[in-house]
């Protein structure tokens, strides 16, 4: 049973996509050396929601035993595959646009604070084959991080993309619309309307929020309605319309470029038909 193991120490994943940043997307799999170790040293791997704590059935203490374990196999790490479940990791997960290969974390490489140890994140410009990435944690930085016996958390933080949003308002009805607007509780200032002709060879009327990027996220953050000022009349301010409550939010794989922009941005495009 799990409670009769000492813990090694805890690798939890945490991203701002989703709710509560509880990363539910990646899972750690023991590359083939790690897992001949396993083997021999009779070490469990226990599965949580957004990591993994890896336990050993063994009463000595971590210094001893690691030491052990290096001396008679010459390893000095455990080492973790990492996969994804979500195909749009890399299209919500705030990445360069035009990057192959894989992320890579050491425990040599951290970020410390008061309660955990961050793994800082690489790129690696090697795609793996099978996996997205791998997570290394050396036996030195587990008991050099280890306060209490087994009370060592590594920690890997992810950070949603932030886009530039972009709405296409296509007016198939011809309704009369005066005064287009995109409006909100957040401060979040939208650009436009613009008229443009789209790839389909439809007019519509752009709305973006030009330099403001905003991150993407499961659980929709922002909301917008799209709202209609009529003209006054009599010089008595009119109340605006709202023509959509509830404008659509992006969705992850729809990503676009920004054209005209010397830094390459990336845009999240959305239509919306009258």
């Amino acid at each position: 049973m799990i409670e009769k193991y000492q813990r090694l120490f805890q690798l939890d994943v945490y991203h701002s996509y989703f709710q509560k940043s509880i990363c539910r997307c990646l899972e750690f799999n023991a590359d083939s050396a790690t897992e001949q170790l396993m083997k021999r040293f009779r070490l469990l791997i226990r599965r949580q929601i957004n990591g993994i704590g890896l336990y050993v059935n063994a009463s000595q203490p971590l210094k001893e035993l690691l030491a052990y374990i290096e001396q008679a196999t010459g390893q000095d790490a455990f080492c973790f595959e990492m996969r994804t479940n979500n195909p749009d990791f890399n299209f919500f997960t705030e990445l360069p646009s035009n990057w192959v290969g894989q992320l890579l974390y050491d425990s040599s490489n951290t970020t410390v604070d008061d309660q955990n140890v961050q793994l800082n994140q690489q790129l690696s410009g090697n795609p793996g084959t099978n996996c997205l990435g791998k997570a290394t944690l050396r036996f030195a930085d587990i008991l050099k991080f280890n306060k209490d016996e087994g009370s060592v958390s590594f920690d890997i933080k992810l950070m949603a993309r932030a886009t530039q949003w972009q709405y296409f308002i296509i007016n198939r009805n011809t309704l009369q619309l005066y005064n287009l607007a995109i409006s909100g509780k957040e401060t979040i200032n939208f650009e436009g309307p613009e008229n443009v002709v789209m790839e389909t060879g439809q007019n519509a009327l752009l709305f973006s929020s030009g330099s403001k990027l905003i991150p993407l996220s499961e659980v929709p953050v922002y909301k917008f309605d799209l709202i209609n000022r009529p003209a006054s009349t009599d010089n008595r301010p009119v109340q605006p319309q709202i023509i959509i409550k509830g404008l659509p939010t992006p969705i992850p794989e729809w990503i676009g470029k920004v054209t005209g922009n010397a830094a390459e941005q990336l845009s999240s495009p959305m239509y919306v038909y009258l």
